[in-house]
């Protein structure tokens, strides 16, 4: 019984390194590939990944850069626009006081022509009365109650005008 022990653990062996030959060339190597290639995508992912995440990170920074400079330039253009605000407010209050100078100075001299019309005319006016008035004296005969009474009426003529 021995002896068929023996042989059987013979057979077994040779069973076990024909069917180890057989697995290694067979079915090992192209397991052992499948494993291989497996790893090597998922090297080339994590890779693309990282190439990936790198750009991701580059156009971030890149847009906070365009963002800040575009913030930089709409400062500047709002700075821009109060200043020339400024400057059109300045040159329109300037204008305005430019025009009510004039509009003064042309005032006074309507007035003051006015007043050398008026004084004209008031002169004008007394010259007629003292004409009249002395055209009146030399129709009518002087006596002291005629006197008076011219007198009077041109004293009161010149105080109405």
């Amino acid at each position: 019984m021995m002896d068929l022990v023996v042989s059987q653990i013979i057979i077994q062996i040779i069973d076990f390194l024909v069917m180890f030959w057989i697995l290694k060339r067979y079915g090992w190597k192209p397991i052992l590939n499948l494993l291989d290639e497996r790893r090597k995508r998922i090297e080339s992912e994590f890779n693309t990944i990282a190439v990936q995440k790198e750009e991701v990170k580059n156009m971030a920074e890149d847009y906070n850069l365009k963002l800040k400079e575009i913030e930089v330039v709409a400062r500047h253009r709002i700075q821009e626009a109060v200043m020339e605000g400024r400057k059109i407010a300045r040159e329109i209050q300037e204008e305005a006081q430019a025009n009510a100078k004039a509009i003064l100075f042309k005032a006074k001299e309507d007035v003051n022509k006015e007043i050398a019309k008026a004084r004209n005319q008031l002169k004008n006016d007394l010259v007629n009365m003292a004409i009249a008035t002395a055209e009146k004296i030399l129709l009518e005969k002087f006596d002291e109650s005629t006197h008076d009474k011219l007198i009077t009426e041109f004293v009161k003529a010149s105080e109405i005008k």
